[in-house]
């Protein structure tokens, strides 16, 4: 490689990390890791003067000049091959590997915990440490590479949603990353574009895709300058919270949207809409906050009905056998169950314990009404039976990667989800790695069989799908420049098999 070619593109992605950085605030030093530090050009470019790098100075300037050849050829969506990995990158012999033990290197270092030590404490309540092989339940369709998502809290994953049956995946960006959409005019606006966001919808078939704005926030009464924290979705409706303590509600078609109303939830400095459930059968909304309360919204009026708890629920999962009830994970080491119909007290209602730290995820099985499922930020996930109050299954976070060493050397884990059978369960850690495992496959102290899914950036959220045909799992990266939307689908049971004919 010549020496002139490689300077080039040091300086034109330091520019670009500059004006990324610009734009991002972290919130503390302590998140800076989880929100702009580990943003791929940021994080090379610091590896330039990290003399512990696995990465000498002309591996990354070969990591970059690959970087730069995909951006002047990038296509809308990537196929996976043998020249480059799911995001599309052809990386130089090597070199990945030693990238992802940086990463983990300095993440192990970084990782935002509330409580300290967490990691280590829960390494004692692991009584999952290992697995026979890796697998591919789901296999990999196609990497959306211009969807540059975007990310407004480090703790906070769900701005990915999708819905049945084709209607759409949805996601929040800023004016900087949008593609192929009606941006702002920089020498004509007297405003900073970073101040608007768009909600985006990706409707894709198998044999084309089409994007298209589903909320332009320049078009908003009260909400032109908030920030999007949640997203949530149901056969009909669009929920959008706020960072501010607002959500936005939209109906949502096939080929339209009408967007009903803004609707403020409430004017706490610390007001963050965390959390969202939408019970379309009963025309109600189930909204928790980073005030401590959970709201009933009745969309008939908008009336609302509040509750107050001693902390802060960050994630809520609805029982699908008795919506009465709803799972609820948080700022506390505990989770609980809460019936709609009883009167709140904290002291009288199922707890779950054993984990270490707070908890940013949690969801309940669609076919299993006593199965329970959380991720914590002391890097492990858990498996709960609502009848009793302990674990039954606790494992790493890193469990099935690449660089998991039998030890709990997790970043937090920010999603976990069950697939809409209930028979699979994946989860997110902060960045990097996505684990699925099948319900079946506990084997006593380690599992049958599990698949790996690694990729480069932050996971803002993971949903599995039915599109009618395949049942999908859609997960959203954001980074710079590597962000997008991965899709990997289950075939059916039913389909057909395919057979080679001749005649």
């Amino acid at each position: 490689m010549e020496v002139e070619l490689t300077q080039e593109i040091v300086t034109e992605n330091v520019v670009s990390v500059t004006e990324n950085l610009t734009h991002q605030q972290a919130n503390t030093n302590d998140t800076e890791y989880e929100l702009d530090q580990s943003e791929s050009l940021t994080f090379l470019y610091n590896l330039l003067y990290d003399d512990q790098s696995y990465l000498s100075k002309s591996d990354i300037l070969s990591i970059l000049n690959s970087l730069k050849l995909r951006e002047e050829k990038l296509p809308f969506s990537f196929i996976e091959n043998s020249s480059n990995d799911n995001q599309g990158v052809s990386w130089p012999p090597g070199l990945r590997t030693k990238f992802l033990r940086d990463r983990k290197r300095i993440g192990s270092k970084n990782w935002f915990h509330n409580i300290t030590n967490s990691l280590e404490l829960s390494k004692k309540s692991i009584n999952i440490k290992r697995f026979d092989s890796l697998t591919e339940f789901y296999k990999y369709d196609k990497f959306y590479s211009k969807l540059k998502l975007h990310i407004t809290h480090f703790q906070l994953r769900n701005l990915v949603c999708c819905s049945d049956f084709g209607k759409g995946i949805f996601y929040p960006s800023s004016y900087d990353h949008d593609f192929n959409l009606q941006t702002v005019n920089y020498e004509s606006s007297n405003e900073s574009v970073y101040s608007f966001f768009k909600i985006n919808r990706l409707l894709n078939s198998k044999n084309d895709a089409k994007l298209d704005c589903i909320i332009d926030s320049r078009s908003l009464l009260k909400n032109s300058n908030s920030r999007i924290s949640t997203l949530a979705c149901s056969k009909n409706y669009l929920v959008s919270g706020t960072f501010e303590g607002d959500y936005i509600l939209n109906r949502i078609d096939y080929d339209d949207s009408e967007l009903i109303g803004e609707y403020n939830l409430t004017n706490n400095y610390d007001g963050i809409t965390n959390s969202i459930i939408i019970k379309e059968e009963e025309n109600q909304l189930i909204i928790s906050s980073n005030d401590k309360f959970i709201r009933y919204i009745d969309l008939s009026n908008n009336s609302k009905q509040q509750v107050e708890l001693p902390f802060a629920v960050n994630c809520l999962a609805l029982n699908h056998q008795n919506p009465n009830e709803y799972f609820i994970s948080g700022d506390d080491t505990n989770s609980y169950i809460i019936d709609q119909r009883i009167p709140f007290d904290l002291s009288n209602i199922p707890r779950y314990k054993g984990q270490e730290d707070y908890s940013f995820s949690c969801d309940w099985s669609p076919s299993n009404e006593n199965w329970l499922l959380s991720g914590n930020q002391d890097g492990c996930v858990r498996i709960w039976d609502k009848r009793w109050q302990d674990p039954l299954y606790t494992w790493s976070g890193s469990l099935g990667s690449k660089e998991f060493d039998g030890n709990n050397n997790s970043g937090p884990v920010r999603n976990t989800k069950f697939s809409r059978t209930g028979e699979f369960i994946c989860w997110a850690e902060s960045l990097d790695h996505i684990g699925i495992m099948n319900v079946n496959d506990f084997n006593n102290d380690k599992v049958d069989r599990i698949q790996s899914i690694e990729f480069i950036g932050k996971c803002t959220g993971a949903n599995f799908v039915y599109d009618g045909y395949n049942e999908n799992l859609i997960v959203g990266v954001n980074d710079c420049p590597l962000g997008g939307i991965l899709s990997y689908n289950l075939e059916s049971r039913d389909k057909c098999l395919d057979f080679d004919l001749s005649f």
